[in-house]
């Protein structure tokens, strides 16, 4: 690829900071509204090495958001990772693409995420912000984590926003940011027989509401966390660990939380790799041994 294409890039970055873009190993799971965004911000700057995990196919609904998608993708249900892909290799026919349309849970998705040099978790649920703040930390994998929301209330909207935490392994973690609930990662993690047992019990956390999505607010978040994990490659200037948009002041806050002194993730699983068993993921149903 011509070296005309990133030379604005190269005056801000420098010639050895566009080489670490180009031979960085990316993996990024969920490629919805804010992982589409992130995945077209790094085949833009670059980045030539891209693992891209969702198990989700189009839907009509996702139209207003998926970047990259089209219409005929949603009739024909392809699945967001060979949206994803026809995408990068649209914008640079050089990258090298693995697309895994399997769940987070499945060894060979585990497996492949390993031998990432960083990771985006762009995930609608704490399970698998679980199990990605565990991976990373046992395989000291830098993990970008991202999430946006919007709160309505009988048809408005009384507060939005989003927030980026970078976890490096044994520094801070998502769960350090009180930004995985352990109760309600048990309760994703259950088979549907663990499930249907504990709503008939009565212990059910009330029936799925459909969360509102807007393209710009996740397009704010994807930037805020394509720009942190620059700042982690180029040493333009120290990395944030958090940083929280809020919608309705119009304000970005970098927050300075630290690491939680009985954090189990950050102080137990850094660099334990394969005997930190992040393969108990991938029975079914509720492992038996959560942090």
């Amino acid at each position: 690829m011509s070296n005309e294409r990133f030379s604005r890039q190269v005056v801000a970055f420098g010639e050895e900071g566009q080489k670490k873009l180009s031979a960085a190993r990316i993996g990024i799971v969920g490629v919805g509204g804010i992982g589409s965004q992130i995945v077209q911000d790094l085949a833009y700057l670059g980045v030539k090495n891209f693992l891209i995990v969702d198990d989700d196919i189009v839907e009509e609904s996702n139209l207003n958001r998926l970047v990259g998608a089209l219409p005929i993708d949603a009739r024909e249900k392809r699945l967001k990772v060979d949206v994803t892909e026809r995408m990068i290799m649209q914008i640079n026919p050089e990258a090298r693409v693995k697309k895994l349309g399997m769940n987070l849970r499945d060894e060979r998705v585990l497996d492949a995420l390993t031998h990432k040099d960083y990771l985006f978790g762009c995930v609608d649920n704490d399970a698998a912000r679980l199990i990605l703040t565990e991976l990373a930390s046992a395989f000291e994998i830098p993990l970008i984590d991202s999430a946006a929301e919007i709160h309505p209330e009988e048809g408005w909207i009384n507060g939005f926003g989003g927030r980026v935490i970078i976890a490096c392994p044994g520094e801070f973690c998502a769960l350090c940011a009180n930004q995985i609930d352990l109760k309600i990662a048990k309760i994703e993690l259950e088979s549907p027989p663990e499930k249907e047992f504990r709503e008939k019990h009565g212990y059910g956390l009330g029936p799925g509401v459909t969360a509102p999505s807007v393209i710009s607010l996740n397009g704010i978040i994807a930037n805020l966390a394509v720009t942190e994990f620059l700042m982690i490659l180029t040493n333009i200037r120290p990395y944030n660990k958090m940083v929280v948009y809020k919608g309705m002041e119009g304000k970005v806050n970098v927050r300075i939380d630290k690491k939680k002194e009985d954090c189990v993730i950050c102080n137990s699983l850094v660099g334990k790799r394969e005997s930190a068993d992040l393969k108990r993921y991938t029975r079914i149903g509720l492992p038996k041994d959560l942090p």
